[in-house]
């Protein structure tokens, strides 16, 4: 179902639970164009970018430049799978090898065995906050889930969902579901009940607008959405710049910015967008002499 992106907020139970949620699938389909995904491809990262927007909506809204990356590091064919998700709304992704042998691969073992880390912070202040844990091998959501429950020590719940077709990327979205500690038991088993007898995220996507997934799946339990003015879009951005792009060569060594000058100048690729930025022979020297200032 064609709808513009956006992230979405609402409440539960009589507001013992919060809930988040997001249709990305604009998103997701401009990154498998620009990033030239496999369906495979697509999935993991769609699944893995709607992740980092729900995780950096769960942070201070009023500090929008604020930040949530998953870096996936397994074994699996796709190799490093990793997303970029803002308070405002931006997400961006890549994935090491966007076009695994075997086309027949799910999401999961595509990615396999390793680690998940997610770093949050505000950039340019301070340090961000880094934290890691193993891979289960039972889904992305369900790693982002465990993730949740050791940081923040919440009973939290998580579902994704990426829907590929023949010509492209069909419906993709996700919801987070979060207890307030007020929460009893038996809300708790309630909501669980409910997202065992849900459909699949991505089929209901296909269908209808975010809003109505949400109330599908928690139907039942009260759910209602906050005012709108809490909606904002979703869009795939980059923010790469001329700078950020010329950063990585200051710390290389003399030998080979002195090999790239000697070859006229380099040329840097964005690995989430694809821009490419030129630097000539004389920027390379000025970096030389940096160094030896």
């Amino acid at each position: 179902m064609l709808e513009h992106d956006r992230l979405i907020q609402g409440m539960a139970v009589d507001g013992h639970f919060r809930v988040i949620a997001a249709q990305t699938t604009t998103a997701v389909e401009t990154a498998r164009e620009i990033l030239d995904l496999s369906p495979v491809a697509a999935d993991a990262l769609g699944r893995a970018m709607t992740g980092s927007l729900l995780l950096a909506r769960l942070l201070d809204k009023d500090v929008r430049n604020q930040y949530v990356t998953l870096r996936f590091e397994g074994n699996g064919p796709l190799g490093t799978v990793i997303a970029d998700g803002s308070v405002g709304g931006n997400v961006r992704g890549y994935v090491a090898n966007p076009v695994p042998d075997d086309p027949l691969l799910d999401a999961d073992s595509a990615i396999g065995n390793g680690s998940l880390t997610v770093i949050r912070g505000t950039p340019p202040a301070g340090k961000p906050y880094t934290s890691q844990i193993l891979l289960g091998g039972n889904g992305i959501a369900t790693d982002i889930t465990r993730y949740l429950m050791r940081s923040e020590q919440i009973a939290s719940a998580v579902l994704l969902g990426v829907l590929n077709r023949r010509d492209g990327v069909a419906s993709a979205g996700g919801i987070v579901i979060q207890a307030f500690p007020h929460a009893t038991e038996e809300a708790i088993a309630a909501i669980e009940q409910r997202i065992k007898e849900a459909p699949p995220l991505s089929t209901l996507l296909e269908k209808l607008p975010i809003e109505d997934v949400v109330a599908t799946v928690l139907h039942g339990v009260n759910y209602k959405q906050i005012d709108a003015g809490y909606t904002i879009p979703v869009s795939y951005t980059c923010q790469c710049t001329r700078d950020r792009a010329l950063a990585p060569l200051a710390l290389l060594g003399d030998d080979d910015l002195r090999e790239m000058i000697d070859e006229g100048g380099t040329e840097v690729v964005c690995q989430f967008c694809g821009r490419k930025y030129q630097f000539g022979a004389d920027e390379l020297l000025a970096l030389t002499a940096k160094h030896d200032a």
